[in-house]
């Protein structure tokens, strides 16, 4: 450990109040690296895994815009540190950091950091962090997160929407204590009930505050998502992936909304019903900048990905950069065929009968997520069906019972009457097992099938038509039995709903992760088309040049004829 580093360790405003203990644990970490002029640290984009101090030498930062024009975005010279935020919190880079003069620089890793924070928790109190990082590192984070997802912004109504709602149940419950203490000039008939009258009040009270918090209002680097929660009576959850976002209206309607500065975002896409609604929320200039940041920044690093595989393109045409995709595909083994498990048949005949009268609520088959409805949704489908069966079987009895038919003429009546209830009962039964929802790796299927054969009906729409995705848990019982629906908004085609489906938290962010894999997917491809037809250009370039230098000397001279 050297005085310099020492020096520039206590420099750095992130590290300024270590204790000097927990300043050499950190120095312990350091890795130092080489790297001369040309040399690309990172690119915009990717993830963050480093801290980084510059000894010597120059590093220059570059920003590439959504329209894609390259920006000076700083010069790093010795002495200088960069990559909080990718130390922690591992966000994607927002810059492309070059070498322009040879240069000697320490790195802190993100994993090996996060260790020694876990092994000395004081340490993590006396880090000075800058207050965008210390609110993101602070935020709530919530079960629907995906790994590689950062929460920007995560807010509730603003608090004078809450007071506003609050006025009148405290008036009420301020009146009934004030009763409650004078009971004299009550009449007798409300003497006896004035105390228990304040539980009204009070149980409102309580209602609102706690309904107030359940509504959450989150920007991420992925999405935008309105989360709602009705204490017991129902879940509402809507949310638009960034790429998707066409527009975002901001509205302040009154007086207090202007004085406390609250008011409402209306996040649009291209569905015919696709919006998200943000509500009254505090400080909504800065909810509107924390989307159009992460917009920007989605689009950015498209323009990056783009311009990376036209470089890789050029430096393979060149023969500077070697071929990656057959190096890679080298390395690839064909895969091996499934073992089955061969059943006897009596077993493969009973689970048969038993997936029909059980269907599994939820099945994979390869890259397939199949849905069915759970059996909430069965219940009153059956219900008639069932009550006729019973309903016959017990006027059977009492016929049968009481002698008051002839014991022939009642079975042969309640045989006709029960294979009729049957077949409807069946007919409702596969008329709920034949509807399925799907999800692939490249769309959404919604599947509607009569019963025995009679018609099918079917609707498909590919993922990146896909505008926003909202989620609903219909009262008590759908938060016991952890069933509700799904509607997927979409360019287009309309509106998908599955109905009924288990786990409804589950679906919603299994679409979204195909969504996000469908992107990545597209990009790559599209990357790859624009390479393939930047190679036709350049061996068209080189044919034309070739066939001009060559018959430029095979020309013959302007000499006189012989």
């Amino acid at each position: 450990m050297t005085t310099s580093t020492v020096r520039r360790i206590k420099q750095v405003p992130l590290f300024a109040d270590l204790t000097p203990e927990d300043r050499i644990a950190v120095i312990k970490l350091l890795k130092r690296e080489y790297c001369r002029a040309g040399e690309t640290i990172f690119e915009q984009g990717q993830p963050g895994r480093n801290a980084y101090f510059v000894e010597d030498g120059e590093l220059q930062a570059w920003h590439v815009d959504p329209e894609g024009t390259v920006q000076d975005a700083g010069t790093f010279g010795a002495d200088t540190f960069f990559g909080e935020t990718s130390l922690l919190l591992g966000e994607p880079h927002d810059v492309t950091m070059e070498v322009v003069r040879d240069a000697s620089i320490l790195y802190l890793n993100r994993g090996a950091f996060d260790q020694l924070l876990e092994e000395r928790p004081a340490l993590f109190k006396s880090l000075e962090m800058r207050a965008d990082v210390e609110r993101k590192l602070h935020a709530r984070h919530f079960a629907w997160q995906e790994p590689d997802e950062v929460v920007s912004l995560a807010l509730h109504k603003h608090p004078a929407v809450l007071i506003r709602i609050l006025l009148l149940p405290i008036l009420v419950l301020l009146v009934v204590v004030s009763a409650a203490g004078y009971p004299d000039l009550l009449p007798n008939p409300l003497r006896a009930t004035a105390a228990a009258l304040v539980v009204i009040p009070l149980a409102a009270i309580i209602f609102l505050v706690v309904d107030h918090f359940n509504d959450d209002y989150v920007v991420t680097n992925k999405r935008v998502l309105h989360e709602e929660r009705v204490f017991v009576i129902r879940e509402y959850r809507t949310e638009a992936p960034l790429h998707m976002i066409q527009d975002v209206q901001q509205t302040q309607r009154g007086l207090l909304a202007h004085v406390f500065n609250f008011g409402d975002l209306i996040i649009e896409t291209a569905g015919e019903r696709g919006h998200v609604a943000f509500r009254q929320i505090p400080d909504p200039d800065r909810a509107r900048d924390a989307i159009f940041d992460e917009i920007e920044r989605v689009r950015s690093v498209a323009r990056v990905e783009e311009r990376s595989a036209i470089r890789s393109a050029l430096r393979r045409q060149f023969g500077s950069q070697p071929n990656e995709e057959q190096n890679a595909s080298a390395e690839l083994s064909p895969s091996q065929p499934s073992k089955v498990e061969r059943r006897s048949g009596w077993i493969g005949r009973l689970r048969q009968i038993m997936s029909y009268v059980l269907p599994p609520l939820r099945y994979e088959q390869g890259d397939t997520i199949t849905w069915r409805q759970h059996w909430a949704g069965l219940f009153l489908p059956i219900l008639l069906p069932t009550a006729g069966i019973v309903a016959a079987t017990l006027v059977a009895v009492f016929l049968l019972y009481q002698e008051v038919l002839e014991a022939r003429l009642v079975l042969l009546g309640y045989s006709v009457a029960l294979v009729l209830l049957i077949l409807w009962w069946l007919w409702r039964f596969s008329d709920w097992k034949n509807d399925v929802y799907q999800v692939t790796a490249t769309r959404i299927i919604d599947v509607a099938r009569r019963p025995f054969f009679f018609s099918e009906q079917r609707r498909e729409a590919t993922l990146n038509r896909i505008q926003n995705i909202s989620l609903t848990i219909p009262g008590p019982m759908g938060r016991l039995f952890n069933y509700g629906s799904v509607t997927i908004e979409t360019a287009g085609e309309g509106a998908f709903t599955f109905k009924y489906v288990k786990d409804p938290r589950n679906v919603q962010a299994e679409i979204f992760r195909r969504i996000d894999a469908f992107q990545q997917r597209q990009r790559q491809e599209d990357a790859d088309r624009r390479r393939i037809e930047l190679m036709d250009w350049f061996a068209v370039y080189d044919e034309v040049r070739d066939s001009h230098h060559s018959g430029r000397e095979s020309r013959p001279s302007r000499g006189k004829r012989t």
